[in-house]
């Protein structure tokens, strides 16, 4: 059964829901929700808020190699990619919540060896903890052999009218993609394109990309992006990351209780390079049982 629990800071209150380990509302000073949500079936399915993985984002085919096998995943998309791991990935299940306090929640959830077609017996650990006007994110998993994990978090940001935000990002280049939004294998500066976020600026609708920030994951968060709304609330987000997935929203799915449709939300996911399985010049996303996987992420609210 699904449960949602709370925590709490000085500034800031989550509602965090037990499937997807998802965050479903995040409350500034007793304020409006900051991300879209809605209780609907047809809204879960859009990844909102969720944990996903173990690889997030697309997946060539749904098939990578590794060990001289080749694994197939559950293709999603079309019947010809996989996102985010297919229907039964780490999004649609039920986590454990193993400590709950005031301002902090841990969940937990194993994957067998062959689920979601990846090999190994993984264990994923997910911390959300509000302190002060910052939700910090720590996502650890452990794998008994090599395996492909890129987990990212998937909240929508609404600080208020999103045709107004101003996102920045601290990303000289990005990966440009194919038809299936998977990418091609290029690394393009984002100099004088519509993916120059370095200043400030509105997002496009049709972005839907990953921007490189470094070219391996890092061991402490540096600063990746700001968005900032008309109303003077700006999001800082930190990440360990390697990238940042910007999805503009442009597909989501209209429903009118939550004034919720295309271009309603943005999502910023900090993660590792799309299709990373497939492409040898992208950073790696296989883990091993002596080289764990670890990401840190915070999200800082300020008021102007």
């Amino acid at each position: 059964m699904n449960k949602t629990l709370s925590i709490s800071s000085s500034y800031l209150t989550a509602n965090i829901s037990t499937v997807g380990a998802s965050l479903e509302t995040l409350r500034f000073c007793h304020g409006p929700n900051l991300i879209l949500h809605d209780e609907s079936l047809h809204w879960r399915k859009s990844f909102a808020g969720s944990v996903v993985g173990p690889i997030a984002n697309r997946v060539r085919d749904g098939q990578f190699s590794l060990g001289g096998k080749i694994h197939q995943m559950a293709c999603n998309e079309n019947g010809v990619t996989s996102l985010h791991s297919g229907p039964k990935g780490l999004s649609s299940l039920r986590w454990h919540v193993t400590r709950h306090e005031v301002q902090m929640i841990h969940f937990q959830r194993a994957l067998k060896d062959g689920d979601c077609g990846m090999p190994g017996n993984r264990m994923f650990d997910v911390v959300y903890q509000v302190d002060g006007a910052s939700l910090n994110l720590e996502i650890k998993a452990t794998s008994d052999q090599p395996t492909p994990i890129s987990v990212a978090h998937h909240p929508y940001w609404r600080l208020g009218n999103t045709s107004l935000h101003k996102l920045q990002i601290n990303a000289c280049e990005y990966l440009p993609v194919d038809q299936q939004k998977i990418p091609t294998g290029e690394i393009l500066p984002v100099s004088n394109t519509i993916f120059d976020f370095r200043i400030p600026r509105a997002v496009n609708p049709i972005i839907d990309h990953n921007f490189c920030l470094s070219r391996c994951q890092l061991d402490a968060p540096i600063p990746v992006a700001t968005l900032t709304s008309i109303n003077g609330l700006t999001l800082h987000l930190d990440s360990t990351e390697p990238g940042l997935q910007v999805y503009a929203g442009a597909l989501l799915p209209k429903l009118s209780k939550n004034k919720i449709g295309p271009l309603a939300g943005i999502a910023l996911e900090p993660q590792g390079w799309p299709n990373a399985v497939n492409e040898i010049d992208f950073p790696s996303v296989i883990i091993s049982p002596k080289k764990p996987y670890f990401q840190k992420t915070r999200y800082l609210i300020k008021q102007a």
